[in-house]
């Protein structure tokens, strides 16, 4: 099969399968196994794959066929300027959460903030806020060890140990090894789905793991623990952003609200979509 023919190939199997972007994926895929750039087609296309390569790409195609996530078999994805290790037990990095990075560093006024990253996952927050200010100190909390594992070899593969502290930890209890007024910054992804809703979500969703999706009956538990517990651990002026589903902006408003912060605002992302709670203390 030549690498035109594997391209139609899998266009199609991708496309049957109910991929809606097949044209995208099978880019990402061809850029994977074969470092294909924009001329490789124009280059290569009617030269033969080789039958190693060949199987490698079509056992990955069937893979992504069965509903497993792109990024799962791939094994990576990029979140803003970090190329991250992904893969089955920790939530993909979606552009969604740039809003919630975006947001907080518009708020940041110093150069070496200390930073809480709750509900780390895969480290995509910690790891591109890191990035930007490199003499913070960011302490990135995950209890699930799966995720944790791809926590710890992303902070080493783009080099951020010296920034980025992998913390073991479930958010509602170790927040009591911080003493209050000690963060300048807490910001977090926490889960919000409904846990009614989970089973409604996309084919590809349910590949990744129900406890970073799951936030309880109405969605809101983590941020009940946020608001309650780690409120107190910010500074005077501190700065807390948390990405939020729709529709819940005013509810988790109302809980920072309550609990001592200030400057509440619900920002929309690009879609006009409810996406990020910020405040300040």
């Amino acid at each position: 099969m030549t690498y035109k023919e594997l391209q139609k190939y899998a266009l199609t199997s991708l496309a049957s399968c109910g991929s809606d972007c097949p044209e995208n994926e099978v880019r990402e895929l061809f850029r994977h196994f074969f470092s294909a750039d924009r001329f490789f087609m124009a280059e290569n296309g009617d030269k033969a794959v080789s039958d190693k390569d060949e199987k490698a790409f079509i056992s990955s195609l069937e893979k992504r066929e069965s509903g497993c996530p792109l990024q799962y078999v791939i094994g990576h994805w990029s979140f803003m300027d970090a190329e991250l290790e992904v893969g089955e037990g920790v939530l993909i990095p979606r552009d969604d959460t740039e809003v919630c990075v975006r947001e907080c560093m518009s708020m940041v006024k110093t150069e070496a903030p200390l930073i809480a990253d709750l509900c780390s996952g895969s480290g995509a927050i910690a790891i591109a806020l890191a990035k930007v200010y490199h003499n913070a100190r960011i302490i990135a909390v995950e209890l699930s060890e799966k995720a944790f594992y791809y926590l710890e070899r992303n902070i080493r593969s783009n080099n951020m140990q010296g920034i980025v502290e992998p913390v073991r930890g479930d958010i509602s209890s170790i927040f009591n090894e911080y003493q209050d007024g000690y963060f300048d910054v807490i910001i977090s992804n926490p889960p919000y789905i409904r846990t009614s809703e989970l089973s409604g979500l996309q084919r590809e969703v349910h590949f990744e793991p129900q406890m970073a999706l799951d936030g309880g009956k109405d969605g809101l538990d983590f941020y009940r623990i946020i608001s309650e517990n780690w409120l107190p651990k910010l500074k005077k002026g501190g700065i807390i952003s948390l990405e939020i589903g729709e529709g819940q902006g005013e509810a988790v408003k109302a809980m920072l609200g309550e609990n001592g912060a200030r400057n509440v605002r619900i920002v929309h992302d690009i879609g006009g979509l409810e996406r990020t709670v910020t405040a300040t203390i």
